[in-house]
């Protein structure tokens, strides 16, 4: 069985909206909600439905498996070290592709010291 994480899932919608430049307005506006129906959906204070998570996948182009799978908890972790890289994946997710790719090139300049 599969859990998710509601506020990563959140946090997602949230990073994939502010990457292409959406404000919680445009977002309201389009779905015909509030803007804080839109915050509370990103900050997990709201039931995520399955017509905003349709949404945002299409407006966004990504896969609806996308957004679910940056939320998805293993039942039964199977080590530390794979919660520390779904902790690093979730933490740079929250920056710009540009900063992800500057952060990424550093680390692998870190690696080679």
């Amino acid at each position: 069985m599969e859990f998710y994480d509601y506020e990563v899932i959140g946090k997602e919608l949230k990073r994939l909206r502010t990457e292409h430049a959406y404000t919680q307005e445009q977002m309201a506006d389009q779905l015909g909600c509030t803007v804080s129906f839109v915050s509370n959906v990103e900050n997990n204070r709201a039931k995520l439905s399955l017509r905003v998570l349709t949404y945002y996948a299409k407006l966004f182009h990504v896969s609806v498996d996308s957004i679910l799978n940056a939320g998805l908890i293993d039942a039964k972790p199977q080590n530390a070290s794979a919660l520390r890289d779904a902790e690093a994946l979730d933490v740079l997710h929250q920056f710009s592709p540009a900063d992800q790719e500057r952060i990424i090139k550093t680390l692998r300049y870190i690696r080679e010291i």
